[in-house]
């Protein structure tokens, strides 16, 4: 019966055995090696002894001290490790632009997700969400940009409406999540010139900025 050569205990280059692992596929037998950084790493016995690894990696892993990914700034290497499947691998200790502080290994900062600490990601999630549905400052470009009275509106004209108890039409516009009094009217018609006038001003006013943004015409805009 052939006897194969107990490696445990014994250095490789960074690596020293700590305990045989189950062979590949291929048959070749595994080790369990602690590397001098602290992570752990699996290498058959041809590969130990050939010298084609002597690390677990981190030999080229540059140091990432300093470095800023996304909204994180990594202030060192941490004391933690994560388990990934057979691995250990080393985590950076990293601090969020809110201040949270939060560890990465070095292949997740390379992930838009890992960016950042959770707390900022629901936020980025959330506003990305508002973004989508059209909305700027807390108002919906879509609505503003259509003032045609919803199914819900008696009236004919949006932010226009009748007020039983005093026979009057009263008048109000929302903007940015404010709702704003125009006033009570005998005439229907007074009523929408000032909604509309109310649009033009506010409305307005507010469309033009955001045109004049996403064109980039910042002398425009320093005179509005």
């Amino acid at each position: 019966m052939r006897e194969y050569e107990n490696l445990i205990g014994q250095r490789f280059g960074k690596l020293v055995v700590t305990e045989l692992l189950p062979s590949n596929s291929k048959g070749h037998r595994r080790w369990g090696c602690l590397c001098d950084c602290g992570n752990t790493h699996i290498a058959t016995t041809g590969n130990l002894k050939n010298g084609h690894i002597t690390s677990c990696g981190c030999g080229r892993s540059p140091d990432l001290t300093g470095k800023v990914f996304g909204k994180l700034t990594v202030l060192r290497r941490a004391d933690e490790k994560r388990k990934r499947g057979s691995r250990t691998n080393l985590l950076w200790e990293c601090r969020c632009e809110c201040g949270e502080i939060v560890y990465r290994s070095s292949d997740s900062l390379t992930d838009k997700k890992e960016r950042m600490c959770v707390n900022c990601l629901r936020r980025a999630n959330a506003e990305s969400m508002v973004q989508a549905a059209g909305f700027v400052e807390g108002t919906q470009l879509s609505k503003i940009s259509d003032m045609r009275p919803s199914a819900a509106n008696t009236s004919g004209t949006r932010g226009v409406y009748w007020h039983k108890k005093q026979n009057k039409w009263y008048v109000r516009l929302r903007f940015q999540g404010k709702l704003m009094y125009l006033g009570s009217y005998d005439k229907y018609e007074d009523a929408v010139k000032v909604r509309q006038r109310a649009e033009e001003e506010v409305y307005g006013a507010f469309l033009l900025r955001m045109n004049l943004l996403e064109t980039g015409d910042r002398k425009a805009l320093d005179v509005i």
